[in-house]
């Protein structure tokens, strides 16, 4: 190809990306509008089909990063600006406590956790995605920033191999168990992960969002996690928990045993719902039920803090009730 047709294809494919991305929505649109978004939307997916989905880029919280045009991240943020923002809000505080502190990004994907990171507070990330496709992106974005380092493997309860293929559906992957398949994917433990990147090995918090994996990978790391004590940012969708036949649930006995204490739990659009001790069962029980049976629509993410931490958790439960008062009241939460 051409550099001329490379050019005009990509100048075709980010002016379809822009206009879709500009398009009133909601409450904002009348049926024209409708009308005009959905044969974007049309338009889209032709080129993601024709064009084996090209790369456009995107203006996330202050980082151009590049994603495949079928990735919905871009339409879940107009939707829901507070998606995916509360990590950083939350790394912020902890930095504060922690100045050298390092972090543990498993299931990186394209890398838009550390451009939204980047955006609070700069300190060494460790990026972590089995993905071939999206870790090819991810290196190309983690040239934008320093003190990113890049691990090209997906991350489990064993290390060895893992019988079953990847799901990849608008941006997001998870391993599917298959034991008639004839392809074997390499799995690590976190563990073998950080004996091969020492720099990390002290990290003071880890984010996971491996679709179905979180809770696996928790509860294999037990003695790692009561060694560094972390703030851990997962997460929770039973759902997920019932295709892998994980019995998630018990990772909240699990940490409580070895010094965790509080938590925040979050809806999976980004707002900060409630704050819970972890020895409180039958409100654990109650969120776990609430949570259950949406098919991966509806799930929440939770950070939870070390009895060692429990001044960053009071301050960041305190942030979090004032970023959404002043979001709610229309002043600018920032």
């Amino acid at each position: 190809m051409s550099k001329s047709i490379f050019f005009k294809r990509s100048y075709i494919v980010q002016t379809v990306f822009n206009l879709i991305l500009n398009a009133p929505s909601g409450k904002d649109a009348y049926f024209f509008w409708k009308f005009y978004s959905k044969i974007l939307q049309l338009l889209k997916t032709l080129l993601v089909r024709t064009l084996n989905d090209p790369l456009v880029v995107y203006s996330l919280d202050g980082s151009d990063i590049l994603l495949p045009l079928s990735h919905n991240l871009p339409l879940i943020r107009k939707a829901y600006p507070h998606y995916s923002i509360n990590v950083a809000r939350i790394a912020e505080v902890l930095k504060i406590k922690y100045p050298d502190m390092s972090l543990i990004d498993i299931g990186a994907n394209v890398g838009d956790t550390v451009a939204i990171l980047r955006h609070r507070a700069h300190f060494p990330i460790i990026c972590i995605d089995g993905d071939k496709n999206f870790f090819a992106i991810l290196a190309k974005n983690a040239k934008n920033w320093s003190d990113v380092e890049l691990v090209n493997s997906f991350v489990g309860d064993t290390t060895g191999n893992f019988s079953g293929r990847i799901k990849i559906l608008g941006g997001t992957g998870h391993l599917v168990e298959d034991q008639h398949s004839n392809q074997e994917l390499k799995i690590k433990k976190l563990s073998s992960i950080l004996r091969e990147n020492s720099r990390f090995s002290n990290a003071k918090m880890i984010k996971i969002d491996t679709d179905g994996f979180d809770c696996k990978i928790l509860n294999s790391e037990l003695a790692l996690l009561k060694g560094l004590k972390p703030v851990l940012f997962f997460e929770y969708d039973p759902y997920f928990f019932n295709k892998f036949n994980d019995k998630a649930f018990q990772i909240f006995h699990n940490l409580r045993e070895i010094g965790y204490q509080a938590m925040l739990i979050f809806e999976n659009t980004g707002e900060y719902l409630i704050h819970l001790d972890l020895s409180n069962d039958l409100l654990l029980e109650d969120i776990h039920q609430f949570y259950s049976g949406w098919e991966g629509r509806k799930y929440c993410d939770i950070c939870i803090f070390h009895e060692m931490d429990l001044d960053v958790f009071k301050q960041a439960r305190l942030n979090e009730i004032e970023f959404f008062k002043r979001a709610r009241s229309n002043e600018n939460p920032l």
